[in-house]
């Protein structure tokens, strides 16, 4: 993925600096009022320009695709490259197959014409599986579960999916927890670097949603997970998958009192301009 020419014709697409206007395209504001999804406009922009330069031997990877706003955005006339979605279909009290039957309707609708893979399952057991994908990734939106370990491993069990040098999306990240977890992860990991900010002045900004900023990967020496990776991946998905899917099911059956516990709990992590944690 040639990450310099996608930052430097990036502004082409909209209005003005993107930080502060809308994109050029009225597109996306369709796109947004036919799915529904959190994805703001300025990002299903940036989903789809990265699509577009993406060479044929590298693939588009998604995670968290919800009922597939982005990706719709993301696929919109690019017919000649690969993408791959990742969906556990449990949060946001999604039920099954209802929210797999919306997701595959929205992509009949914007998506039919793509090579779209849809691969149902948890995203960090999925990613260290050998050949779940099958040409290296060379753009990598990640929108799935927001905390400080999922972050961490969203980007170390991804590195040895991802072409020598690919654009990492990474989707509400103006909230503290997710700029923590680049700090600490970019800490020991070479070849990684946050080039681009698009941050979010309020809580669901309209042009920016939570905030989205662009990691570029440019690999140093093979991608392996270490000691200490493997060791969080082990608990990210032997203990902490079982206690995510007992809150969601209690979301369900008494949803009032988790949504006010989450809220209290989460208000400092999420926080917009909360400042550093």
């Amino acid at each position: 993925m040639d990450t310099r020419r996608f930052f430097a014709e990036l502004p082409t697409h909209f209005a003005g600096d993107p930080q502060d206007h809308d994109p050029v395209d009225p597109a996306w504001e369709g796109i947004a009022q036919d799915v529904a999804g959190y994805t703001s406009t300025n990002e299903l922009a940036v989903l789809n320009h990265a699509a577009r330069l993406l060479p044929q031997d590298e693939s588009y990877l998604e995670v968290g695709t919800f009922k597939g706003r982005s990706l719709c955005a993301a696929v919109r006339d690019v017919t000649d490259k690969k993408f791959y979605a990742m969906e556990n279909f449990m949060e946001f009290g999604m039920a099954g197959e209802q929210a797999r039957d919306e997701l595959r309707a929205n992509l009949g609708r914007h998506a039919q014409d793509a090579d779209v893979e849809l691969i149902e399952g948890d995203c960090f057991q999925l990613m260290a599986r050998p050949g779940v994908v099958d040409r290296p990734v060379g753009v990598y939106f990640y929108d799935g579960e927001h905390t400080l370990l999922a972050h961490y491993l969203a980007l170390a069990v991804a590195e040895p999916l991802l072409a020598d040098e690919a654009l990492v999306l990474v989707d509400d990240a103006s909230w503290p927890v997710v700029q923590k977890a680049h700090r600490i992860f970019l800490r020991n990991h070479p070849g990684w670097s946050i080039e681009a900010t698009w941050d979010a002045r309020e809580a669901d900004d309209p042009r920016w949603a939570n905030g989205l900023h662009a990691l570029v990967f440019r690999r140093t020496a093979p991608s392996r997970l270490g000691r200490r990776d493997q060791a969080l991946l082990r608990y990210q998905t032997t203990v902490q998958d079982r206690v995510n899917a007992v809150g969601w099911k209690a979301a369900g059956l008494m949803p009032g009192v988790v949504k006010t516990g989450a809220k209290v709990f989460l208000s400092r992590s999420r926080a917009i301009g909360g400042g550093k944690s």
